[in-house]
């Protein structure tokens, strides 16, 4: 499984840091209005956006690289986390394609989610 590229500073993302964690949950609705609620997965699952700035042209040139390796939220990989340091297997990019903005000669950015599967 192929792991997530880091920045020559040795970080995986820049601050701020949004980190969101939940469980997907399915809501039957019944004829009477009542409705039932139950847990789709056994755990909660986490999601990072990852915000890039002042990226040097080699930096945006490997996270796209990566992510067209990854066919866009299609294949999975390990995301090092970046508050515990540890790895996370079967993370997956949260959309299928990814915006890159060039602003000058090393100074790109770019903005994309994270999200961890059950694999």
């Amino acid at each position: 499984m192929t792991t997530f590229p880091m920045l020559t500073s040795g970080a995986v993302t820049q601050y701020p840091l949004l980190q969101n964690s939940g469980q997907a949950v399915e809501v039957i609705e019944f004829l009477d209005g009542i409705d039932q609620r139950y847990l789709m997965q056994g755990r909660a699952l986490r999601q990072w956006q990852i915000q890039l700035s002042l990226l040097s042209d080699i930096e945006i040139q490997q996270i796209e690289s990566f992510f067209n390796a990854q066919q866009g939220d299609y294949g999975t990989f390990t995301f090092p986390d970046p508050i515990s340091g540890t790895g996370v297997p079967n993370c997956r990019l949260g959309a299928s394609g990814l915006l890159t903005e060039y602003t000058g000669v090393g100074s790109n950015s770019t903005s994309f989610w994270v999200i961890e599967t059950n694999g």
